[in-house]
């Protein structure tokens, strides 16, 4: 049984997903807490969760509270769903960069810097107050720029802090149907710093299949995979190391868009609140659905229950680097295998990264390190460098024209 599970950022029209998988696992968990600013939305989805628990049966409870403290008490496990400054945000994240010439993204490059900047802050202040509460609850998060929040939340907390992400299992589910093979049967040596990954070797039963699969990939046409980076550099990136190795042609095509994926969630977000302030409502609707929020079934409820088991499983998860990858800090965060059973965590040795993957990962990660410092101590300099070394970043004239931008638009405090 675990008493309380606790959600940051409890307001979110998709929470409903992660209660429906909570019923169709049949988990034993008595509370569930949903952290959120007071008001409306959170009222109708913690409402909602209620009457699709009472529906099936389901004997937990739905609390909404909007005191941290107060939500994190007795919590075992505290998912980490804040979304600082709302869909709104998201939308200068992802259209600020363009015009700059640089790629818009909440999870990278400059637009990830920006979110970082403006979510830093609130979770340092958030998980000071939860350390006094509850040292003891894993933290799992989900909130972007991940790379970014985990390694702050590594060195500010003394919390167990691991992220998570579906692109991995997206990828090795992929791998192991073009192997023709049970997804458990696969075991992928998996280099990565949250979306930005590669997935270097396929083993099945310790033997190797990368030559099988990169046989395969060359005959079939499967839209995630790059073919031509595969061709390349024979191994296989997830989507976003596609993106930087195509910045221009993303980019390009960013600037002639007319939608942002930030205005369709907004606009969907709207329309699934209206539904759910039907009483009658006891179904998951078509239109929260449509996101396909696969991260709840297929990510985070097996990670809880592997957390809770004591048999060992392998899960690619976003977590501290200790020896993992050679050429990176141990204190950096990263995405490799990584072990879990009876609450604990331990991220596999890669070992060292090819030799054209070093730059890239070793810039990428000390713009991180100066993120973070830079949201620690509100430090323009910091600020300046981790945009001026990040690798989706073109030159200092570019990273101080956006800095500049994002103090006022955001009301960064940096001195």
């Amino acid at each position: 049984m675990i008493g309380r599970i606790a959600i940051l950022g409890g307001s979110s029209v998709y929470i409903p997903e992660f209660v429906l998988s909570l019923i169709s696992r049949n988990f034993n968990v008595k509370e569930i807490v949903l952290l959120g600013r007071p008001g409306r939305k959170l009222e109708l989805v913690t409402r909602f969760c209620q009457r699709l628990l009472d529906n099936s049966g389901y004997p937990a409870k739905m609390i909404a509270m909007t005191d941290v403290r107060e939500a994190a008490k007795g919590a075992k496990y505290i998912l980490n769903h804040v979304r600082v400054g709302g869909i709104s945000a998201r939308f200068r994240d992802e259209t600020t960069p363009l015009k700059y010439d640089m790629i818009g993204d909440e999870s990278i490059g400059a637009g990830g810097f920006s979110n970082a900047m403006r979510t830093l802050p609130v979770l340092f202040k958030m998980f000071e107050e939860i350390e006094e509460v509850n040292h003891d609850a894993v933290v799992i998060n989900l909130t972007n720029p991940m790379g970014i929040v985990v390694e702050g939340l590594i060195k500010k907390t003394k919390l167990r802090v691991v992220g998570v992400s579906d692109l991995p299992g997206v990828y090795i589910k992929q791998v192991a149907h073009l192997l023709e093979l049970p997804a458990d049967d696969v075991r992928v040596d998996y280099a990565g710093l949250y979306h930005m990954g590669w997935i270097q070797d396929v083993k099945v039963d310790s033997r190797s299949k990368m030559s099988q699969l990169l046989d395969v990939l060359e005959e079939t046409e499967v839209e995630e995979f790059d073919r031509d980076i595969i061709g390349l550099f024979r191994m296989i990136p997830t989507k976003n190391t596609s993106t930087y190795f195509h910045r221009s042609e993303v980019l390009r095509k960013q600037q002639s868009t007319s939608r942002f994926r930030s205005e369709i969630l907004q606009e969907a977000e709207e329309r699934i609140l209206a539904l759910y302030e039907d009483p009658s409502l006891r179904d998951i609707p078509d239109l929260t659905r449509q996101r396909n929020a696969v991260w709840y079934e297929e990510t985070i409820l097996p990670l809880i229950e592997a957390l809770e088991g004591r048999e060992k499983r392998e899960l690619v998860l976003c977590v501290k680097n200790e020896q993992s990858i050679r050429d990176l800090p141990a204190d950096a965060s990263v995405e490799v295998p990584v072990t879990v059973a009876n609450r604990q965590f331990a991220p596999r040795p890669v070992g060292s990264l090819p030799g054209f993957l070093k730059g890239m990962f070793i810039a990428a990660k000390e713009s991180d390190r100066l993120t973070v410092e830079a949201a620690r101590h509100k430090s323009y300099e910091y600020a300046l460098q981790a945009l001026t070394i990040n690798p989706f970043v073109p030159s200092l004239e570019t990273a101080r024209k956006f800095l500049d931008r994002i103090i006022r638009d955001e009301k960064l405090e940096l001195h």
